[in-house]
């Protein structure tokens, strides 16, 4: 383990490389001036190998512009100490005012990690559509992407990951303004791959989320809290002889669902993997004889009636 100051920055111990005890903080990189990033290094059937990590240091000053030179030396040390990231986690960089440098920092980690498979952006502030433009082009082989709670994001934003990552498989997007464009091309580009999607809070419609439960046949987990547009529409087209893996439906505070297409969905259709269902319904155990006895139902605060 290295604990790295960042390299031009005053203050003790400004060097490259220093040994020093293991922690629980090992996998969190921090910089002054950067923010945090967290990386866990994992190669294919190993354990997973904390290649490197900064911690943050306190000086008097405690405002420091990052140096084009400084991302270069970054890059370097990750490129030679942590050669084989595969997740990352990058929060918010609150003491970098340049946005130009911001996104010279993202494109230079997304350089060093091409293979980079699982990304966590969801404390990371996007000001405009170039950071996730950035990953569409660099990131081929992402799998999972998580930007939940980034509510600046929109369709522009979230269309060329969708677009160009073929392989995601799971996809965070709750609290972000997705609107039905962005489920249409989910629906295109990811049929065959997205296995988890939480659209919670998102303004997607039913008509486009009913498209989607038919074609993404390999779902397992789909989330959509408050999504107040969805309706029958979509609850009847839940289909457990196309989602044959699905094994949580979580329509926290969804209101429009009548009691008839819950009957319908649950209760005359078999679903013998679902492991977890919420819905806001108040109907008879008979409305959900259709799922196993040993998954978990929450009616969101209503009652089911004997």
């Amino acid at each position: 383990m290295y604990a790295v100051p960042i390299p031009g920055n005053p203050g003790p111990g400004n060097v490259l490389s220093e040994s020093r005890p293991s922690s629980a903080a090992d996998n969190s990189w921090g910089v002054a001036g950067l923010g945090t990033i967290n990386i866990s290094s994992r190669a294919h059937n190993t354990p997973s190998i904390h290649s490197g990590s900064f911690h943050q240091h306190h000086y008097q000053h405690s405002h420091h512009e990052v140096s084009e030179g400084t991302v270069l030396r970054m890059h370097q040390f990750m490129e030679h100490f942590c050669p084989n990231v595969r997740e990352a986690v990058i929060k918010n960089t609150a003491g970098i005012s340049s946005h130009s440098r911001r996104i010279a920092i993202l494109m230079r980690l997304f350089q060093a990690y091409p293979r980079l498979e699982k990304l966590n952006l969801s404390d990371f502030i996007m000001w405009d559509p170039q950071p996730l433009q950035i990953v569409s082009e660099q990131l081929q082989m992402l799998c999972s992407l998580d930007v939940t709670n980034r509510v600046e994001l929109s369709d522009v934003d979230l269309l060329p990951v969708v677009e160009n990552c073929r392989r995601l498989r799971d996809l965070k997007i709750r609290a972000t303004n997705a609107t039905d464009s962005t489920i249409h091309a989910i629906t295109v580009n990811l049929a065959h791959s997205l296995a988890s999607l939480n659209v919670g809070g998102c303004p997607v419609s039913s008509q486009a989320m009913a498209e989607l439960v038919s074609k993404c046949t390999k779902l397992r987990v789909l989330q959509m809290w408050s999504c107040l547009r969805l309706d029958d529409t979509f609850l009847l087209a839940l289909n457990p002889d196309v989602l044959t893996s699905m094994q949580v439906l979580d329509m926290m505070d969804v209101q429009k669902f009548t009691n008839e297409a819950v009957h319908k969905t649950f209760g005359q259709q078999v679903w013998p993997y679902l492991k977890y269902l919420r819905i806001r319904a108040k109907c008879s155990r008979d409305d959900f004889s259709g799922i196993p006895e040993r998954a978990v139902l929450k009616l969101n605060s209503t009652l089911v009636d004997e």
